[in-house]
């Protein structure tokens, strides 16, 4: 299997999952695979439907948009309105869905705003920073997903997200960079994209900064066996 590093650049995020997916189907599985989208916030939500792999496999019960939501909600008038009634709200609503849908992690969004045996909300910190400080640090801002008191070692299964770094290119563009210990480019990486997407969008709105790019480090990029599944839907 492929370990040398390799990095796939494209302008927007339905572009960047397309060549990185065509990569994995002529080298197969591999680690250390990067996706660098240059205009993350250019995307189209509504297009990313075309892409959705319940499209080729009905059996999948969770859409793109579905993973896209585990890590933040699709835009609303929460969004833009005071961040202590956005918190509340989506704590609510992502903890009645845990209840309904139980997982053994939780989700991502929870884990942004109600992090560890603390309950840290990373994002409130993070936004804190980036509007309150007097100094312009470039690389200060880091979110955590995983920690060894939350999670076991695992051969399958979430947490895959690992952290997330906001990194300021100037004083005005925020970027975003997310390592992934593994990512499944049939089922996850788009919804994944879509959702760190509207993350740095949120931030970026809250901290008034423009949106730069997205940076996604996967470890391990895998298909999970669907390769022929892949490759239908690109061709859709």
């Amino acid at each position: 299997m492929i370990t040398k590093p390799h990095v796939v650049t494209a302008a927007g995020v339905i572009e960047a999952w397309m060549d990185a997916t065509r990569l994995l189907l002529v080298d197969g599985d591999r680690f250390n695979l990067t996706v660098h989208i240059v205009e993350p916030a250019s995307l189209d939500e509504v297009a990313v439907g075309r892409f959705c792999h319940r499209r080729v496999d009905s059996r999948i019960t969770k859409s793109v948009y579905d993973v896209a939501n585990t890590i933040f909600p699709n835009e609303s008038a929460f969004h833009s309105g005071p961040l202590d009634r956005f918190f509340d709200h989506y704590g609510r609503v992502y903890t009645r869905g845990q209840r309904k849908y139980r997982t053994s992690w939780g989700c991502y969004f929870l884990r942004l705003i109600s992090f560890g045996a603390g309950s840290e909300n990373q994002l409130q910190k993070i936004l804190s920073g980036l509007s309150g400080w007097a100094c312009r640090p470039r690389a200060a801002f880091v979110v955590h997903l995983s920690s060894s008191e939350l999670d076991n070692p695992r051969p399958l299964g979430a947490p895959c997200w690992q952290y997330g770094q906001f990194v300021r290119d100037d004083d005005s563009t925020l970027s975003l960079v997310a390592v992934y210990r593994s990512q499944d480019y049939f089922q996850k990486a788009l919804g994944n994209f879509v959702g760190l997407t509207r993350l740095l969008k949120f931030v970026c709105h809250h901290a008034n900064m423009t949106p730069g790019t997205l940076t996604c480090l996967s470890t391990y990029a895998t298909f999970q066996g669907k390769q022929s599944k892949a490759r239908e839907l690109l061709q859709m």
